[in-house]
């Protein structure tokens, strides 16, 4: 059938989710508002005059688009009611627009150009056509079902999306729709004016759209565009969404590393965040939903339970325990009580962060082994006239554990000097047994141990973290650093839970340690690279002499979708030699491990680790 030549968009929405101050419709997504970017698309798909319904600075919305766009005559709706009413009656409004085949598309949605021609072109002769794609966790909106010749069998709108109904394998509406005219005349337009008449005018057209899929009498084809880009932008979310999805691979990457997180949102691998993939175990997790809403609603315990509870979970006296918002939270009171401080690098980057240049004196780890000497590192420290030293073992970014005899070692001869030692042993639990310092701390009264629990038990979202030490006039002066609420009621429940399932902890460090080795064993297969043997759940490799690591993360992102971590920001030499990879399943490893062969190799390179 022929492609229409008209469309109607409707832009009239104020975008108050978005918190915007101009028109929703102009809102840039890749550096082009959406509207001028929609616009663009239906001039190239061959329409030669647009409507807009505007209401929400409908002036503005004018003088951005003008009379004319690449050819295409632009006439203009206007909705005096635009901030009580719903997208129907915008609709309504335009009615007798609605006099021959048209593009009907919603203003919020940016997509690719492909999308109208999708609907005009796909051979299905539908007086009636939707572009739909595979729904996805995440999505809001209207949702089909289909039926098996490809036609909408039945279409919920979100009132109808209640928690007791399961959205797997239905469709979500980009929101692109083509109305041919005979279906305009006959059924559309009669009932969306019979809809107003009745006082719809707070409702959505897509109420028409299902009444018309359950009459029967125009079938609604489906036309599944998974294969093109578009997004329909409600939110801030949807936006930064949206934004990723539009910008070229080099401009994502910098997107992403600016969140710091968050990456479960995006069609990617992270590799690059360090997780225990098995831990919490359903059951636990299940046990916290039922306490979700108490847990919302309800102020937490203060410090002196909070201390009990993870005293109990891992089995130290209360009066030794802080009880934090993450290790992070430890780490910025770190930085204002511990005075000029020593740091052994390469180690966590949120260390250097929080001192003042001028406290801070660097002990650096010497490449390539970064093996620690205590008797060099506490001589340094009391050269340095430093109050404290601070050390990560496993270390961040090599992965590699200070044999726990150098660090008891290193903490007495620290002690003698009146030097505080600070371990920070996020990761110890991926090490064989007996790596940590936590037994010791009665023997090595100067000694802290902070530990990140967000790591290491899967729970990054909790944000849960403690310091540890006998020295418990040290512990007061941290704990009163701290605000009274300073952990949510879910991470309270947590630790409530968590006695209950130290077997299933152990399990799943061992399975973490599992796919670690054998994810190494397959990175040491890389010609030309250098792998160091890990202890935590990460592996860092040293990539081969003129090999930027920067460029193998820009590639490996583009080229397969994977997000790995260069080592170029850590206070190590040649750190753009480097590259940190996370521990994910066995499936997820080989993939990576085999994207980075094909990125360092120039093509496809075969890896026998692992191989059946």
């Amino acid at each position: 059938m022929n492609r229409p030549t008209k469309a109607v968009v409707l832009a009239a929405g104020l975008g108050r989710r978005l918190g915007l101050h101009h028109a929703k419709p102009l809102l840039p997504v890749a550096g082009r508002p959406i509207l001028l970017r929609t616009l663009d698309h239906l001039a190239a798909a061959g329409v030669r005059e647009t409507v807009l319904v505007v209401g929400y600075l409908a002036d503005e919305v004018r003088a951005a688009v003008g009379e004319t766009h690449a050819g295409m005559a632009v006439t203009y709706v206007e909705s005096d009611a635009y901030r009580t009413t719903n997208n129907a009656y915008s609709l309504w409004l335009a009615r007798e627009q609605l006099d021959e085949d048209v593009y009907l598309v919603e203003g919020d949605v940016v997509f690719d150009a492909g999308l109208p021609l999708a609907l005009a072109d796909s051979g299905s002769g539908a007086e009636v056509a939707t572009a739909v794609a595979p729904y996805r966790p995440g999505m809001n909106g209207t949702v089909v079902t289909l039926g098996p010749a490809g036609t909408v069998h039945a279409m919920l709108l979100p009132a109808q999306q209640g928690p007791e109904v399961d959205l797997g394998g239905t469709f979500k509406t980009a929101n692109v729709h083509l109305l041919r005219a005979r279906y305009l005349r006959e059924e559309f337009v009669p009932a969306l004016e019979a809809l107003i008449a009745d006082g719809g005018h707070g409702a959505y057209y897509e109420l028409v759209l299902a009444d018309t899929v359950t009459a029967g009498r125009f079938p609604v084809h489906a036309v599944d565009c998974a294969h093109l880009r578009w997004y329909e932008v409600d939110d801030l979310t949807d936006h930064a969404a949206a934004e990723y999805l539009f910008a070229g691979s080099e401009d994502r990457l910098t997107l992403l590393e600016d969140l710091h997180g968050g990456y479960w949102r995006y069609d990617l691998v992270d590799h690059r965040l360090l997780y225990n993939l098995y831990f919490p175990p359903a059951p636990l997790v299940d046990e916290l939903a039922r306490d979700f809403r108490d847990a919302l609603v309800h102020y937490p315990v203060g410090h002196g339970t909070l201390q009990r509870l993870l005293g109990a979970a891992i089995g130290q006296p209360a009066e030794r325990l802080v009880v934090a918002n993450g290790a992070s939270e430890l780490i910025k009171i770190l930085g204002r009580l511990a005075g000029r401080t020593a740091l052994v690098v390469p180690g966590f980057n949120e260390y250097e962060a929080v001192f003042d240049e001028a406290d801070v004196h660097r002990i650096h780890l010497p490449a390539p082994d970064f093996t620690m000497d205590p008797a060099h590192v506490a001589g340094e420290a009391r050269r340095a006239g430093v109050g404290t030293v601070i050390i990560t073992s496993p270390n961040n970014p090599t992965s590699m554990a200070v044999p726990r005899a150098d660090l008891v070692a290193l903490a007495r001869l620290l002690a003698d000097a009146g030097i505080r030692l600070v371990v920070d042993e996020s990761f110890v639990d991926f090490c064989a047994p007996g790596h940590s310092l936590e037994p010791d701390l009665a023997e090595l009264p100067g000694l802290a141990v902070v530990k990140s629990m967000s790591k290491v038990y899967g729970i990054g979202g909790l944000r849960l973290g403690y310091l540890l030490s006998a020295d418990t006039g040290f512990v007061a002066d941290v704990r009163a650093a701290l605000p009274i609420w300073n952990v949510n009621g879910f991470a309270e429940s947590f630790l409530r839970l968590l006695p209950r399932y130290r077997d299933a902890f152990t399990a799943s460090c061992e399975r973490v340690r599992r796919d670690r080795d054998e994810l190494a064993a397959l990175l040491g297969e890389l010609p030309g690279v250098t792998v160091y043997p890990p202890d935590a759940n990460y592996v860092m490799l040293r990539l081969p002499a003129d090999t930027s690591a920067r460029e193998v993360v820009r590639r490996t992102f583009a080229e397969h979708g994977i997000l790995v971590k260069d080592c170029g920001g850590k206070s190590m030499p040649d750190g753009d030699r480097y590259l940190r990879v996370a521990c994910r399943g066995p499936q997820e490893n080989r993939r990576l491990a085999e994207a980075l062969a094909e990125v360092l190799v120039g093509e496809p390179y075969p890896l026998a680790t692992g191989a059946s």
